[in-house]
C-alpha cells in the first residue's frame, strides 16, 4: 500500500488529518527520545536564576579529601571556593542529620542575606557580621546559592549551579 503525498500549504488552516499526523508523530518522538525526568523542573529552576539579576561568582576550587580521590574511605566533606570581584565565598558540604549541611564564609566579611535556590523552592539564612552562616538539612540535588548584603548596597551575586 503506497503512501499519498498531497501538497502542504502553510497558508491552509490546521484539519483533523494534520492533528492525526502530529499526534503520530509526537508518539515516535516520546518513544525514540523521551523528555528527561526532572527536565522541566531543571528548566523552571534555571529561568528563575537568571531572573534574579545578579552577578555570577565563578568556581574557584572544589577540593575533595584525597582519600576519597583513591576510594580508600567515605567523603565526609567537601569545600567549593567561589570568586568575583565584590565577595568571594567558600563553602563546606558535609552529610548533617537529614540532608546536606553548608557551612558558609564570605569575604570580605559582611552580613548578607542568603538564599539556596533548587528546583524545589529556596531556602533563606542570613550570615554574621564575620559573613558567617549555615544551611541544615538541604536536600541533595543542584543549587545555586544568591547573597545580597543586609544593608542594600552593593549587586546581589549567585554562583554558578552545583551538585549538593
Amino acid at each position: 500500500m503506497g503512501m499519498v503525498m498531497t501538497e502542504y500549504s502553510p497558508d491552509e488552516p490546521m484539519d483533523a488529518r494534520d492533528r492525526t499526523l502530529l499526534a503520530r508523530l509526537g508518539r515516535v518522538v516520546r518513544t525514540v527520545d523521551p523528555v528527561p525526568d526532572g527536565l522541566a523542573d531543571r528548566a523552571l529552576f534555571a529561568i528563575t536564576l537568571d531572573g534574579l539579576e545578579s552577578e555570577l561568582v565563578e568556581l574557584v576550587r572544589l577540593q575533595t579529601p584525597e582519600p576519597a580521590l583513591r576510594g580508600e574511605e567515605t567523603v565526609t566533606a567537601r569545600t567549593v571556593t567561589f570568586t568575583a570581584d565584590p565577595c568571594t565565598v567558600m563553602i563546606t558540604l558535609s552529610p548533617g542529620a537529614g540532608g546536606i549541611r553548608v557551612d558558609g564564609w564570605i569575604a570580605p566579611a559582611v552580613r548578607c542575606d542568603v538564599a539556596l535556590f533548587r528546583p524545589d523552592g529556596e531556602i533563606r539564612t542570613e550570615s554574621d557580621d564575620e559573613g558567617c552562616f549555615v544551611l541544615e538539612d538541604v536536600p541533595t540535588g543542584p543549587a545555586s546559592l544568591v547573597l545580597r548584603r543586609s544593608d542594600g548596597t552593593g549587586p546581589a551575586v549567585s554562583t554558578p549551579v552545583i551538585e549538593l
